[in-house]
């Protein structure tokens, strides 16, 4: 691999600070991949073979029920880790789409898990890393109940924050989302999607912008949709 894989690799979070000579131990097994929008990376059952890390662009994770419905349960941002193999299970839980054109850096499971045993605070940050997105997970696992603009609120300040930047109107998301982006995330149908979308838009809390993008114009008030007792 040319020497530019142990720039690339440097730039990743979990791999940041870690000597050059440990770096040029992945190289020759780290494979970098692009994808387009809604490529898929791996199916949910795959096998896991493979750690995935997000450099450039972003991927959501997409779980199929039973009854062919799809929720998204997550969008990981660059430097993440992805699949089911960060946590060492067989088989992945669920698929992995690019949302956006996607770069990805991945190597061999058990290259992984030697390199985590070999560098702690590379563990120790992947651990930070993925106890974040599970608290996220609880969050719309306990709201599964709720009604669904209670739902969608949440969804949309977890967007704001992980993928949001300040907008002289508000604050804007940074991922073209399509409403039935937006209904999988909530668990919900493409009309109710729709509907609350309208809904929310008419109270002066959210507004589209071209291309997809969503802009938060009232950010207290979607706050206290989320969170009504607050």
């Amino acid at each position: 691999m040319p020497i530019s894989t142990i720039d690339l690799l440097q730039r990743l979070p979990l791999f940041a600070d870690l000597p050059e000579h440990d770096l040029a131990a992945l190289t020759d097994q780290t494979q970098v991949s692009h994808f387009e929008r809604e490529a898929v990376i791996f199916y949910q059952n795959d096998a896991c073979d493979r750690v995935w890390i997000a450099r450039q662009g972003r991927v959501k994770i997409v779980y199929h029920e039973v009854d062919g419905r799809e929720v998204i349960l997550e969008i990981i941002s660059p430097g993440e880790a992805f699949g089911g193999a960060v946590l060492f299970m067989p088989r992945h839980p669920a698929t992995a789409k690019a949302m956006e054109d996607v770069e990805t850096v991945s190597l061999p499971s058990e290259l992984y898990a030697q390199f985590l045993s070999k560098h702690p605070p590379a563990a120790v940050k992947l651990i930070r890393m993925l106890g974040a997105r599970l608290h996220s997970m609880m969050g719309l696992h306990i709201l599964a109940g709720e009604r669904v603009e209670r739902r969608m609120a949440h969804i949309l300040l977890k967007l704001a924050d992980r993928v949001g930047r300040a907008d002289p109107d508000g604050v804007l998301i940074t991922i073209s989302l399509s409403r039935q982006d937006l209904a999988d995330m909530a668990g919900t149908t493409l009309e109710t999607a729709i509907r609350t979308m309208s809904r929310f838009r008419a109270q002066g809390l959210i507004e589209t912008r071209r291309g997809g993008y969503l802009l938060i114009t009232d950010l207290e008030k979607l706050r206290r949709q989320a969170h009504p007792s607050s």
